[in-house]
């Protein structure tokens, strides 16, 4: 009992989510359910006028008497009207279908992306980038395809085998009892097939997700693997997902396939069942000849609609599969937001006694208390694994699950509504993030702003000759095949893009590690200008770069260990004065 409770449940999980896809839909299922059921109807009344016409031919020549062309041609209007009825509705229900899977398509991936946007990055980063792209595209296209053939070859066919069994029944109740048994048989099997298949189609998609996600890690770090000559070792992993997906796309596809032949030797049987009683009970006078001639279409018009639904039910796994991939970003819990949206940034920033773990029983910041008041330069040090770009994150309100407090002018940052908290801060960080596009979107992105100012904010940020320099200049599109741009001089424009948007907060999490030294002196001298009224919280493992700060705060295994300039930090002789003392050393080495 607990185990059907459990197959119940589940089978209403899974209509509640194809219900929550399509719902929007509503009415252009309709139109289609409505042009399918007329499409069907119209179908499975032309053979039975049809045989009337072979009865007035049969009649006319066992009789020997002229043919009744006025009532041959009426009928055979009738059963012209039907087909071209059947193909009106047909052309419709295909053009419906076809403009609702779009639909369907689109607003599903905006929803997707929209979902994105607003996931725990604490969430979003358990799960594989690779494995999101394809529930995003793989899963979307399968799922609308599937979801958009499935209703209206289901409800066609379903009405179509409706339609003809009444229609078999009107002709001959005996012969139409001989035809309707093998519709429980086939159903059983079906339901064994399904049964049997469904857990190969979930994994056919898991392994997709897989595979993409391995793709995707592959040619992004494909000089990483070059360079420590890993390729085989790689084409090997590959390999390996690869085979699982071949393996259980074949079964998934062979396993489902099989009800075809079964239900196409059963149809074959239940012919050759129904043409040797109907030609018997012809003989004998009790049916017509029309009649028998209208049956047996009616019979190849019944088992062609069984097999199509045998491969209806294998899209459907399909579907269910892709439902649940799809449904698994749609679930995933969004970050809380608050409902304060006037947000004016006037005296300071502060942490109170926060806690916080990435992984539960491993804290990176401990008790952790710091106040930052408008218009500081506030320096953080420490070595790698310190929690430095952790109180950034934190700050940024990407993740919310910390203890103690996170204050903005004495109001905790959860109840600040996160759109319009972000748009007081502008963040650099260590690698650089470009998009396809020109360069002049990819600083502005949809900012208003004149041309004029755009080339004063770039001439301070050091990067407008860089620019001139490129063909088009502002104009000029960067990609994946942009190699005429170094690094520092991205990381420059990532820059760049942060002072255009004017923050009062600006936040650099090792802006200037991917720079050399000429163009980090340069940075750093228009840095100070820029930071001029503004609060700057500079994350920097160079410590020649954060020496103009006006508090330095050095952290150490989630602690602040010290704070202070710097010149009071090396007067103390404590930790700072170690780093800074020994990334000197190692400067003068070099």
């Amino acid at each position: 009992m607990k185990k059907r409770k459990k197959n119940n449940t589940s089978f209403k999980e899974t209509f509640s989510k194809i219900h929550r896809i399509i719902r929007g839909y509503k009415k252009s299922f309709i139109l289609i359910i409505l042009f399918c059921i007329l499409a069907a109807c119209f179908n499975s009344l032309a053979p039975y006028f049809l045989g009337y016409a072979t009865d007035s031919l049969y009649n006319s020549i066992s009789n020997k008497i002229s043919f009744d062309m006025p009532y041959i041609t009426k009928i055979l209007s009738v059963v012209l009207g039907c087909y071209i009825m059947d193909a009106i509705c047909t052309y419709f229900k295909s053009y419906l279908a076809s403009e609702l899977g779009q639909k369907i398509g689109y607003d599903l991936r905006r929803k997707l992306i929209s979902k994105i946007n607003k996931i725990k990055l604490s969430k979003l980063d358990t799960i594989k980038k690779g494995d999101i792209i394809s529930k995003i595209t793989n899963d979307v296209e399968r799922l609308t395809d599937n979801l958009t053939a499935i209703v209206p070859d289901l409800v066609y066919n379903i009405s179509l085998i409706i339609g003809v069994v009444t229609m078999m029944f009107i002709l001959d109740v005996t012969l139409a009892l001989i035809t309707i048994i093998v519709i429980p048989i086939t159903f059983i099997l079906l339901a064994y097939i399904v049964k049997k298949t469904q857990k190969y189609f979930e994994l056919n998609q898991k392994a997709l997700g897989n595979v993409n996600s391995f793709v995707e890690e592959s040619v992004t770090n494909n000089d990483v693997i070059t360079s420590f000559n890993e390729e085989e070792y790689f084409i090997k992993k590959f390999n390996k997902e690869s085979k699982n997906l071949a393996d259980y796309g074949f079964k998934s596809s062979f396993y489902s396939s099989l009800a075809v032949p079964f239900n196409k030797a059963i149809g074959n049987v239940n012919y050759l069942i129904i043409v040797c009683v109907g030609s018997i009970r012809v003989i004998n006078g009790k049916i017509r000849l029309g009649a028998i001639q209208s049956f047996i279409q009616y019979l190849k018009d019944f088992n062609k609609p069984m097999n199509v639904i045998s491969q209806v039910i294998s899209n459907l796994q399909m579907a269910i599969a892709t439902i649940e991939r799809v449904c698994e970003v749609l679930d995933l819990e969004e970050e809380e937001n608050g409902e304060l949206d006037d947000i004016v940034f006037n005296s300071s920033i502060e942490f109170k006694n926060v806690n916080f773990s990435y992984v539960k029983g491993k804290p990176v910041l401990k008790n952790f208390n710091l106040k930052i008041n408008k218009g500081e330069k506030i320096a953080i040090v420490g070595k790698t694994g310190a929690g430095k770009t952790t109180i950034v994150n934190l700050l940024m309100g990407f993740y919310d699950n910390y203890e103690g407090q996170i204050l903005i002018d004495g109001i905790s940052i959860r109840d600040l509504d996160k759109n319009e908290y972000r748009k007081l801060i502008s963040m650099v960080l260590q690698d650089t993030w470009l998009f396809e596009g020109s360069i002049k979107n990819n600083i502005i992105f949809d900012k208003k702003i004149s041309d004029n100012k755009l080339s004063t904010i770039l001439s301070k940020s050091k990067i407008l000759h860089m620019i001139e320099g490129l063909p088009g200049e502002l104009n000029f599109t960067i990609n994946e095949q942009t190699n005429n741009i170094s690094m520092g001089e991205k990381q420059l424009l990532t820059i760049a893009r942060a002072l255009v948007a004017d923050p009062q907060i600006l936040i650099l999490d090792e802006a200037t590690s991917n720079v050399d030294t000429r163009l980090e002196y340069l940075i750093n001298h228009s840095m100070n200008t820029l930071m001029k009224n503004r609060t700057s919280i500079v994350i920097a493992h160079r410590l020649s770069t954060i020496i103009g700060s006006d508090k330095i705060i050095v952290i150490k295994n989630g602690q602040i260990l010290e704070s202070g300039t710097h010149e009071e930090l090396l007067k103390n002789k404590g930790y700072y004065y170690d780093l800074y003392t020994s990334q000197f050393d190692i400067n003068e080495e070099g």
